[in-house]
């Protein structure tokens, strides 16, 4: 296969898990969005903040490549590279602080979801506007990872996603913690 042929690939499958993202959380009230699951991790709508944020920041680099502007990457990360299987294992990793979802209190499902859109089609127009070959061929790194290409970077966020799309789907599934803010104004419920 092809370079180019391995980018279109990646691609198709990256944009394959993004539809199926947005079909999960299609049609769903912001409320349920943002309710925390019971076993304390994101609700839906910080998970979706979180890719938003991870594929934002991609995008802020690559375009700063692109123009010949310097990065904020570890040099180190230049010189190796590792596997990113075991990125997508069914463990549970910190998110780097640099792509953790806001606090649920800041957090706009609608918002968010204009944000996929918006990072998605900037990543998409970058690789369009570098042409398939040259995409294909990039280099950069990422911080953890290492010296990932084009074809890398669209297989990466292909299983990024993938791995959320199942945090995701359990989110929606799971026993909900509904907290509920008093309206301003309004008078503290009675001492019992």
């Amino acid at each position: 296969m092809s370079r180019v042929e391995a980018l279109r690939e990646a691609r198709a499958e990256m944009e394959r898990v993004r539809a199926e993202i947005l079909a999960a959380v299609a049609g769903r009230p912001e409320g349920e969005l943002l309710a925390g699951p019971a076993d304390a991790g994101w609700s839906a709508a910080e998970i979706l903040d979180h890719i938003r944020a991870a594929e934002s920041s991609l995008v802020k680099a690559l375009s700063k490549l692109e123009r010949g502007e310097p990065t904020r990457v570890p040099a180190r990360a230049w010189t190796y590279r590792l596997p990113m299987t075991p990125v997508f294992w069914p463990i549970k990793l910190p998110a780097p602080k640099l792509v953790r979802p806001r606090p649920r209190a800041e957090v706009k499902p609608a918002e968010v979801l204009e944000g996929l859109t918006a990072s998605r089609r900037d990543l998409l127009a970058l690789a369009d506007r570098m042409g398939e070959e040259r995409f294909a061929r990039l280099v950069f790194p990422h911080f953890l990872l290492g010296r990932f290409t084009g074809v890398s970077w669209f297989r990466f966020i292909a299983g990024h996603e993938g791995k959320h799309l199942k945090q995701l789907r359990r989110a929606l599934s799971a026993p909900k913690v509904l907290r509920f803010a008093r309206a301003k104004g309004a008078a503290s419920p009675p001492a019992r």
